[in-house]
């Protein structure tokens, strides 16, 4: 028998990362709004609104993610304001049930790369992977696209920032700050649960 340890079920680590990252309601959309359109401003702003943007992003199989598709949403959203900004059409990637959340699938950054290609700034709402291998990181920071990364903590997130592997990456705080005893604005959710991070 063999002695790896089981993996958490993904329900299991979707419920953790809800209850950790403190993330809205799933019948209030507007924060995840909110915060697609706060990639969509700095999308813009790494392109000095001009150029060509794209978001991708990842669902898993027979699982809608309405959360995601409000990002996306608000992306587009805040892209529209910037005229100087031509917004192609964005590329979603599905993966297997089965997929080990925590990681990307092999040759993902590639794909990534290929997707983005011709592209200017591209936005990838995805969960960000535990590890990536040193060839992976120099791929993204190599491409002749840039990167930006919404999505949850990972302990690539300093390698990919130091390295400007991706050019910004908004991801949420850990731990977040405590939440206000009422109602909670989008803009007051995001200032509490997210954070942009970016190269020195």
């Amino acid at each position: 028998m063999s002695s790896k340890p089981a993996l958490p079920s993904l329900t299991f680590i979707t419920v953790l990362i809800a209850f950790a990252c403190g993330c809205a309601p799933k019948s209030n959309l507007k924060p995840f709004e909110y915060l697609g359109q706060k990639a969509g401003e700095e999308t813009a702003q790494l392109a000095r609104n001009q150029g060509s943007v794209m978001a991708i992003w990842e669902r898993f199989e027979a699982m809608p993610n309405p959360n995601t598709e409000a990002q996306v949403t608000g992306f587009k959203t805040a892209i529209a304001k910037s005229k100087g900004i031509t917004l192609k059409e964005g590329k979603e990637f599905v993966r297997a049930v089965s997929d080990d959340p925590r990681m990307w699938p092999a040759g993902q950054v590639g794909r990534f790369i290929s997707l983005a290609e011709g592209t200017d700034v591209a936005v990838l709402f995805v969960t960000l992977p535990m590890m990536l291998a040193p060839e992976e990181i120099t791929a993204l920071k190599n491409s002749k696209t840039k990167f930006i990364i919404v999505g949850g903590q990972s302990p690539m997130l300093d390698a990919l920032i130091k390295q400007k592997a991706v050019q910004a990456a908004i991801v949420n705080r850990i731990p977040a700050k405590p939440a206000p005893g009422g109602a909670e604005t989008a803009v007051q959710w995001f200032d509490r649960v997210y954070m942009v991070v970016k190269p020195m």
